[in-house]
């Protein structure tokens, strides 16, 4: 596959010391310290631990059985120089209490090569040669109640947290500076927008067809003063030129962004968060874009 051969490039000089245990090979470049062995655990559980050679540690996720894809988690977070921790989303709403999973943590040489573990992404093999946990398998425990703590899902809908209402909600026009209303798009593409009352902007992006859901893009990067810029998928490599799509720039507080994950889906855009006018734009291949767009300049 293309990450495998992109990553495993990139590593063969850098490899730690491996140990053969069983059938499983166990490098020492990251060491898994929870959840443990056969621990029981809900939807959503805190991993964490420790990094032994250098690179980005990248949390990943399958089920435990035959021909189940690996899903890549939030990106870990450091909780000291070699310590880390990250929110991994096991199973989902129809997964069946006492259902297996198995988590292992990679190391990943660059942060260039950690892009290609894009939360949400989901592969069948993991890549030859990278350092990794020895993998844990874990058992999922569900609540007597749906409701509850909410669920952070990478790839389907989530129930956004209560909100509360601020004094008066107005469109804000201006806020999407690209692309522009009625300009051509690709797949992946970028949208660059400004601050709102210091608030940095979270980008949805959905498909002008009835009853579709709004998906939260990428994390929003500083790109100048007041401005930022985040990564954007316009359907996929199946969809056809000429859909239409809406974006929307919303602007919750600290607490609210934690739970708008890129790669989740929501079915209304929330009540009570400032938000920039939607732009419509039009989804065409590649090859065309830049043709297209010169001819409106």
């Amino acid at each position: 596959m293309k990450f495998t051969m992109l990553v495993s490039t990139a590593l063969f000089a850098t490899m730690p010391v491996t140990m053969v245990q069983g059938d499983e090979t166990k490098n020492t470049g990251v060491v898994l310290q929870n959840p443990q062995p056969q621990e029981r655990v809900e939807h959503v559980v805190e991993v964490a631990g420790k990094v032994l050679a250098p690179g980005y540690p990248v949390v990943l996720v399958k089920a435990d059985q035959p021909d189940c894809q690996w899903w890549a988690q939030e990106r870990p977070t450091k909780t000291s120089q070699r310590s880390f921790k990250a929110s991994a989303q096991i199973g989902n709403d129809d997964s069946i209490d006492g259902s297996r999973f198995q988590i292992v943590v990679l190391m990943v040489p660059t942060a260039e090569a950690r892009e290609l573990f894009e939360p949400g992404t989901s592969f069948r093999e993991l890549p030859a040669n990278l350092a990794r946990s020895v993998k844990t398998v874990v058992i999922l425990k569900k609540p007597d109640g749906i409701l509850g703590k909410p669920k952070r899902i990478l790839t389907k809908r989530e129930g956004l947290p209560e909100i509360k209402r601020v004094g008066s909600i107005a469109e804000q026009p201006e806020l999407i500076q690209s692309p522009t209303e009625n300009s051509h798009v690709e797949r992946a593409d970028s949208v660059t927008c400004y601050a709102l009352d210091e608030r940095k902007p979270v980008i949805l992006v959905r498909s002008t067809q009835a009853n579709d859901d709004w998906w939260v893009q990428g994390v929003s990067a500083s790109d100048g003063k007041n401005r930022f810029v985040s990564s954007a998928r316009f359907g996929n490599d199946s969809t056809p030129t000429g859909t239409r799509f809406r974006i929307v720039a919303i602007y919750p507080d600290a607490e609210q962004t934690t739970h708008l994950r890129p790669g989740m889906s929501i079915e209304k855009l929330p009540a009570g968060v400032a938000r920039s006018a939607e732009v419509e734009v039009v989804r065409i291949n590649s090859s065309q874009v830049a043709k297209t767009n010169a001819n409106t300049e």
